[in-house]
């Protein structure tokens, strides 16, 4: 599936980001991508039914998997940092050079990565989709408890984090944010984002990175992509009588 951001496009087509449109991972490497108008294509793997190769290309089978050219790279961080690297933008550094906005952006970026994918993708996400795209019930009990319980922990941190700043690192956009925002957003397609009176700063943050044309053109395919899996398993549950 090539991609279609034509307009971040700019040289070097040899990269190409290997994952999934709903991952946070592939987002998150496909924003930073796209915000430093690196020219790329996207191809889709699906790691719930991965291809035979995969543990060949991905020894741990996770996505995303970056390739440039003969190169190949694993982890969405250390894709973040090649591409950051290889491909020096007008726009500056995603990933900040002074030794304590490193440090930080890194941690919070480690933080949405760990603490607020487990929380959304365990609690949330896969037990309203992956459960759907299975032919399963959505598991309502275990959707409670995760925003009920759980999340509301990781958000107060993060609201703590930006509590007036608009950015967390270096008051401009790094690669904290965009890890943040790609975590959220699978929060958001689910229809389980916090209220903006609960956490201000927090959903402030997310609604201005929503707002960044990357963002937007990338949600409304993801949006997409999502309303045509979920169509393709009515279709099919149809047929088997199964609706």
């Amino acid at each position: 599936m090539a991609c279609a951001f034509t307009e971040w496009r700019r040289i070097k087509m040899s990269v190409v980001v290997h994952g999934s449109p709903l991952s946070p991972f592939t987002r998150k490497v496909t924003l930073v991508a796209m915000e430093k108008g690196i020219s790329f294509e996207s191809k889709d793997i699906n790691p719930y039914n991965p291809p035979d190769h995969f543990e060949s290309i991905s020894p741990l089978k996770r996505i995303p998997i970056l390739t440039d050219g003969a190169f190949r790279l694993n982890d969405s961080s250390a894709i973040a940092a090649y591409l950051d690297a290889a491909f020096p933008s007008p726009n500056g550094t995603i990933i900040p050079t002074e030794p304590k906005a490193l440090g930080y952006a890194l941690w919070i970026e480690e933080y949405a990565d760990t603490a607020l994918f487990g929380d959304i993708s365990q609690g949330v996400f896969r037990p309203t989709f992956i459960n759907q795209m299975r032919g399963e019930p959505i598991d309502t009990q275990m959707i409670e408890e995760a925003v009920r319980n759980k999340l509301p922990v990781r958000f107060q941190y993060l609201e703590s984090e930006i509590s007036g700043k608009k950015y967390f690192s270096e008051n401009r956009l790094t690669v904290a944010d965009i890890a943040v925002y790609a975590q959220l957003a699978n929060l958001d397609h689910a229809g389980q984002l916090p209220e903006q009176v609960s956490y201000p700063y927090l959903m402030g943050h997310y609604s201005q990175m929503k707002a960044r044309e990357t963002s937007k053109a990338l949600s409304s395919q993801e949006s997409r992509y999502l309303k045509f899996m979920l169509s393709q398993l009515k279709s099919s549950l149809s047929v088997d009588g199964s609706a």
